[in-house]
């Protein structure tokens, strides 16, 4: 995807709208300095996309911001982009029928569409374990907890390392069990805990990394929910896995180094 515009005028600082913050990158698009284009495109197909880059552009730089817009507020905002997006994409479709559709437009409704699928990201918390000790995951109500937004959990009886991540949750109430002393929220992106066990079952070491990756271990984080629609659930009763991982730490000295991968930090205060 290629860089954001420049803004050239200011957003209001705060929550906004979608319609605001759609409007903004709607103009700075149309101020921007446009494609670079072939000299063998054609030229009226060429002129007619013009509108629907815009849009689409206009779309995705929105979207990255997207935790601007009140969480209740969103879902309305995410189903307005796809229908925009899918406009756009389909007309696009239609100026370039019959002949090959140059890469940058290909491109162009391509990264609209990924913003489209990370956009129901937007606003994550991490809940972080800060310790003292180590975590031996509670066992979590999920019918009080419930499906609205999105959730990633550790199972009930996962034994977690000080400064992991063992939940991660936006448009929603957290679960109540992970609300109090030692437990603590950060701004992060959607990851997985990735867990090596050596052939004795002994754990070795952890690695955070982004969902779209999938690295060697054991995953630690069960998807709930997404976006409103349950996805998952626990499915190993709390004390027989909490056994299970206490001979994996048995032999474990002290707290072995947690590995985050590039992109599976915690977000920077902006």
């Amino acid at each position: 995807m290629e860089d954001a515009p420049t803004p050239t005028s200011k957003l209001p600082t705060g929550l906004v709208t979608w319609t605001t913050l759609l409007g903004h990158w709607t103009d700075l698009v149309k101020a921007g300095e446009g494609l670079k284009r072939s000299d063998d495109d054609d030229d009226r197909a060429w002129r007619e996309s013009i509108p629907e880059v815009i849009r689409l552009q206009a779309i995705t730089f929105a979207l990255a911001e997207l935790d601007r817009v009140e969480g209740p507020d969103r879902g309305l905002a995410r189903d307005r982009a796809a229908i925009g997006v899918e406009e756009a994409s389909s007309r696009l479709d239609t100026l370039w029928s019959g002949v090959s559709m140059p890469e940058a437009l290909l491109e162009i409704a391509s990264d609209a569409s990924l913003a489209l699928e990370a956009a129901v990201y937007a606003g994550l918390q991490w809940i972080r374990w800060r310790g003292p000790g180590r975590l031996e995951m509670p066992e979590i109500d999920l019918e009080a907890a419930g499906t609205a937004g999105t959730l990633a959990c550790a199972q009930p009886g996962t034994i977690l390392l000080p400064g992991q991540p063992v939940a991660w949750w936006t448009e929603r109430e957290p679960p109540r069990e992970l609300v109090g002393a030692g437990f603590e929220f950060e701004a992060g992106p959607a990851v997985q805990i990735y867990r090596r066990l050596d052939d004795a079952g002994r754990a070795i070491g952890d690695l955070i990394a982004p969902l779209a990756d999938l690295p060697v271990g054991l995953p630690i984080l069960v998807p709930i929910s997404l976006d409103g629609v349950p996805i998952g659930r626990f499915t190993v009763d709390r004390d027989r896995w909490l056994a299970s991982n206490r001979r994996a730490f048995e032999a474990v000295e002290g707290d072995y180094e947690v590995v985050c991968e590039p992109g599976a930090s915690p977000t920077p205060d902006q």
